[in-house]
């Protein structure tokens, strides 16, 4: 049976009340939103950002998670950034349950269903939230846009721009939209052969064997919208 609620008092716990059927949600104010699985090439843009952020991580001694992982801090209860950050010192810890705490970093990639949610809504409970830095990553657009933990967008990669990627919390990042977004394209092209009857011509896969793995999981593509209000189902 469905479980309703009045809009506004949604909490963790009633998760578990929710039917078992691999469906991912987020709570953001009290007021529930399912997060269907990431399709192959978003997830394939999440490794390519992984395999740019990996030696620049490693330096700082930070840490690094994707989703599906459950973070919590206030106005979130919880959820499900793509790519998480937690440098050394951070507000934000691992627990049994994710991570508690707002993180140094998030990352989000939009999908054509999600660009609300992650640009608008996302945006402004992660500036409240306390999360220093906020990435959002559009593949459609091919635009990487740095926001400080004001809000405000303090550098953007776009394709007119001079390759490099400038974060404050990070450093200077030498890269170009190409580093990162290589494999949208290849996919697309893929997609448009199926559709003519051609084979299928695999898109090229980052060296990120974890994330591969972790994206045959993500192959089952939900049939409801990324970051779709649940409960009420007013936007």
């Amino acid at each position: 049976m469905a479980l309703t609620k009045p809009a506004g008092t949604w909490k963790y716990e009633d998760l578990f009340a929710l039917p078992d059927d691999g469906t991912r949600y987020e709570i953001i104010d009290g007021e529930l939103y399912e997060m269907p699985a990431p399709t192959w090439a978003h997830a394939s843009v999440i490794a390519g950002l992984i395999t740019m952020l990996i030696p620049m991580l490693q330096r700082l001694g930070a840490q690094w998670r994707t989703a599906p992982l459950d973070v919590f801090f206030a106005g979130a209860d919880p959820v499900q950034p793509d790519i998480i950050v937690l440098l050394p010192g951070s507000h934000a810890r691992g627990i049994r349950r994710g991570v508690e705490g707002p993180p140094d970093l998030l990352i989000e990639v939009l999908s054509p269903s999600n660009r609300a949610h992650d640009q608008v809504r996302k945006r402004a409970l992660y500036a409240r939230g306390g999360v220093r830095e906020y990435w959002i990553v559009d593949p459609e657009q091919r635009v990487i846009e740095v926001i400080d933990g004001r809000g405000v967008t303090v550098h953007r990669l776009d394709a007119g721009s001079e390759p490099g990627l400038r974060s404050p919390l990070l450093g200077d990042l030498a890269v170009s939209l190409d580093d990162v977004l290589p494999a949208v394209a290849d996919s697309a092209e893929c997609s448009l052969a199926s559709a003519r009857g051609k084979p299928d011509r695999p898109a090229p896969l980052p060296t990120v064997a974890p994330l591969l793995r972790q994206a045959q999981v993500w192959r089952r593509v939900a049939a409801s919208s990324r970051g779709r209000r649940c409960c009420p189902s007013v936007r």
